[in-house]
């Protein structure tokens, strides 16, 4: 009975042990799911219709849609799907990711000063590679994965370069086009705005 009593408590330690473990090592989930993957970055602007990214000139700016119209018509559409892939930032060697466009590879985001300095927008550059990007950790972006929303994964965006700063739906300054897409800084990533990835 002792020894049966002794496997037990063995058991039941290694179980606490390796729950600990766990917690305290907790693997950030986005590591955990298979990549490159395609998204469509879209919030809630009402009951009826999603706010979504795309491509302005070299900007890039919020829209509106219609939420019974079909992504995938919406994709062909306009330039507002990405190509999300995993890479290292430039001195920490962190994991992050980078996100072009899926119609036109050679089309990467970056985060930037705004002309005036004052603020930081969400712009692209046609570098020459359909492979990498342009250079330097303005190309690179953190996900903060959220809680999903309605089974759509949600993630909150920070800037590699700018940290802190996380792609928002706020209106930019005055003297800039009201649909200009920035990045606010918040305190943490639940502060943020939150992206589903459709």
């Amino acid at each position: 009975m002792k020894p049966l009593i002794m496997k037990y408590i063995l058991v039941l330690f290694a179980t606490c042990s390796l729950f600990m473990s766990c917690k305290k090592n907790s693997p950030d989930q986005t590591l955990l799911e298979h990549w490159p993957q395609e998204w469509i970055l879209t919030t809630d602007a009402s009951a009826d219709k999603y706010t979504y990214l795309e491509l302005a000139g070299n900007s890039m700016k919020r829209s509106e849609v219609l939420k019974s119209y079909s992504l995938t018509q919406l994709a062909l559409d306009e330039y507002c799907e990405f190509v999300v892939t995993t890479a290292r930032t430039e001195y920490t060697n962190e994991i992050c990711y980078t996100f072009q466009f899926e119609r036109q590879r050679n089309r990467w985001l970056f985060a930037g000063p705004s002309s005036n300095g004052q603020e930081v927008h969400l712009s692209t550059t046609a570098g020459g590679s359909e492979t990498e990007d342009p250079g330097g950790d303005g190309y690179k972006f953190f996900i903060h994965k959220m809680p999903d929303v309605n089974g759509v994964k949600t993630v909150a965006i920070e800037s590699v370069d700018k940290p802190g700063y996380y792609i928002s739906t706020t209106t930019p300054g005055f003297n800039y086009s009201p649909t200009q897409v920035v990045l606010t800084q918040e305190a943490n990533p639940e502060a943020a705005t939150r992206f589903q990835c459709r």
